[in-house]
C-alpha cells in the first residue's frame, strides 16, 4: 500500500512520452510518480522562489548619490 502524501493531492490526466515513463520505470523503479511529483514540487517551489526574488537594474537603490 502506498504512503499517504503530506500534502492534499489532486488527480491529474498528465500525458507523458511513453519512453520517457519506460525510463523512469527502469531508473526509479515502482513508485517512480510519486518521485516525478516531488521532482516537479520541488521545482515548482524554486521557480516561485526565484521569481520573488528576482531584480532588475531599476530595482536596485542609487548609491553613487
Amino acid at each position: 500500500m502506498p504512503t499517504p502524501a503530506g500534502d492534499p493531492l489532486r488527480k491529474v490526466t498528465l500525458n507523458l512520452y511513453e519512453a520517457d515513463c519506460a525510463a523512469a520505470e527502469k531508473y526509479f523503479g515502482r513508485g517512480w510518480t510519486t518521485e516525478l511529483r516531488d521532482q516537479f514540487h520541488a521545482f515548482i517551489h524554486t521557480t516561485l522562489s526565484h521569481a520573488k526574488t528576482r531584480r532588475t537594474l531599476g530595482d536596485l537603490n542609487d548609491t553613487t548619490k
